[in-house]
């Protein structure tokens, strides 16, 4: 029986009630407040269920292989842009395909801690190359690319930041020990996040409208990127589950095409890790993953929010957590399994990033969630009464 139908069998019912009572003498009263009552919850019930309903859904990843961006407007472009950076692109909340959000800070005034605050880069981007600072740092990589050059423009900068994020580093957000000489960021058309070059047009044309600036054409960004971007190392339009030409190096790439319970193994969790339902018995080094128990109760504690504070981590949803703690496993890190020697360094590797792909991230934190603390106990990672 589903909530309409309920609703309108109470209202029978109570209908039915007031009924009865106006033909008993003992108790009409009670009988007539009864049906009375019903009568008007019934009637709630049923508005209530005859409205439209809604339902909240994960929102679904930007498709952007079928979309010339050479042909939508500014305004769509950077509606598209907004949905590639956040999860929530009206709020300008958590964390979309590119990741963003994880590091920068998009509002003015707003602690970022970990990367630039991208609020003005505009303005920003075009004083940079002016500055002795572009010109004279000493980096571990002179240029993106054999014969790439230096950038010249606002947007030649910021495509550069993205295809060489160590070509320049801003002074302070540099890896920590490196003096600056090396940028933290991924290479964002690389694994794991691997935006195609119309997703990054889109994305930068985000950055300038959302400042009331007049964005540069798709074609003059798109110009910008493949100048730092040799063609063989382009990201092709729904081909971003490929590990490209210029992918990372390392033991295996994987695609969202991976099992989570393979990809588990495949990286080795297992041997740190106790997984529900999968191999992972176990590993004992870092917390038992039955995050559908755990996720949601580490980012709403204090701990956690005062790394949020201290722009330390960003997660506002327990799948962003998840992401985030394979992602950057030092954004927070869980009581009792930091380094002994270096209690701000956690134990967890932090090369994962480089060897997976957005949807495999995205995918084995959706099985994460899935794991509880009744499966935990089930496959006995748990005492009974725990």
């Amino acid at each position: 029986m589903d909530k309409l139908t309920f609703a309108l069998s109470l209202l029978g019912i109570a209908i039915a009630i007031m009924v009865l009572g106006s033909k008993i003498k003992t108790g009409k009263s009670l009988v007539f407040t009864i049906g009375f009552f019903m009568l008007v919850t019934g009637g709630f019930a049923s508005y209530a269920n005859w409205l439209p309903q809604t339902r909240g859904e994960v929102p679904a990843a930007v498709d952007t292989s079928s979309i010339n961006v050479d042909t939508l407007s500014t305004d769509k472009l950077a509606d598209m842009g907004a949905k590639i950076i956040f999860d929530d692109a009206a709020a300008m909340k958590g964390a979309g395909k590119g990741q963003c959000p994880l590091c920068h800070g998009f509002k003015a005034g707003e602690l970022s801690e970990r990367a630039p605050n991208l609020a003005g880069i505009p303005t920003r981007a075009g004083a940079r190359i002016k500055a002795d600072v572009y010109k004279t740092q000493v980096t571990g990589v002179k240029e993106a690319c054999s014969g790439c050059g230096r950038a010249t423009t606002a947007i030649e900068y910021i495509a550069e930041s993205h295809s060489c994020p160590t070509c320049f580093v801003v002074p302070g957000f540099g890896v920590k020990g490196s003096n600056d000489k090396e940028s933290p960021m991924p290479v964002i058309h690389k694994a794991p996040i691997e935006l195609s070059i119309d997703e990054l047009i889109a994305v930068d044309t985000w950055l300038f409208a959302r400042e009331g600036a007049t964005p540069p054409s798709p074609k003059d960004i798109r110009a910008a990127y493949e100048k730092f971007i040799p063609e063989a190392d382009r990201p092709k339009p729904g081909k971003t589950e490929e590990a490209g030409a210029g992918a990372p190096k390392g033991p295996v790439i994987l695609s969202g095409a991976d099992k989570p319970q393979d990809i588990v193994v495949k990286m080795g969790c297992i041997a740190c890790h106790k997984i529900p339902t999968t191999a992972g018995k176990f590993g004992a080094v870092g917390p038992v993953l039955m995050e559908g128990t755990n996720a949601k109760k580490r980012i709403s504690s204090p701990e956690y929010q005062a790394r949020v504070k201290a722009g330390k981590a960003r997660a506002m949803t327990p799948k962003e957590y998840i992401m985030e703690s394979i992602t950057d496993p030092n954004a927070f890190i869980v009581s009792g399994f930091a380094q002994k020697a270096n209690p701000g360094e956690s134990l967890m590797p932090k090369d994962f990033a480089n060897k997976m792909t957005y949807s495999a991230i995205s995918n084995l934190a959706d099985f994460l969630l899935s794991l509880d603390a009744a499966a935990a106990k089930k496959d006995g990672m748990l005492p009974a009464g725990g």
